[in-house]
């Protein structure tokens, strides 16, 4: 009996593992995406805050790249982790009153509307921030390419 749990949590942390790597991944690779197809805030803000338009190209390989991994399940850990630091820059650089820019660390955004406070400012940062720290330290399970050793 003992046997038939471990091997059931197995698979359910495993399983788990999965779904995490595809819900950050599936949806950091299309963020990528708009990086590749004209998303013009992101060069816009790096000229405003003069560094080269071209280093947009860094955030979709990150972004991109790490999201593919992780889908993959072939070096997870490691896009994992260069999202979740690419995350604590970006919140460095655009979201904490750095370079220019609003202080949103403990802001709360109005609804579309306008009518009530609707939910934290950088819940989208935080989540690909955390998501990708979290598939570092879990890894990608059995469940995936399992291309990359340790880094997976």
């Amino acid at each position: 009996m003992a046997a038939t749990t471990t091997v059931t949590q197995a698979s359910s942390e495993d399983l788990g593992r999965l779904v995490l790597r595809l819900t950050v991944g599936i949806l950091i690779v299309f963020h990528g995406l708009a990086l590749a197809t004209g998303d013009a805030g992101i060069p816009n803000n790096l000229i405003r805050w003069g560094l080269p338009p071209d280093l947009k190209w860094l955030g979709f390989v990150v972004e991109f790249g790490g999201g593919l991994a992780m889908v993959l399940g072939a070096y997870a850990r490691l896009g994992g982790l260069l999202l979740g630091v690419f995350m604590v820059i970006a919140i460095f650089m655009a979201h904490l009153g750095l370079m220019g820019a609003q202080n949103h660390l403990f802001m709360v955004a109005n609804n579309p509307a306008g009518n009530h406070w609707d939910h934290y400012f950088l819940e989208t940062q935080m989540f690909y921030l955390l998501g990708g720290f979290t598939v570092a330290l879990l890894g990608a399970g059995k469940y995936g390419l399992n291309i990359g050793g340790n880094l997976n």
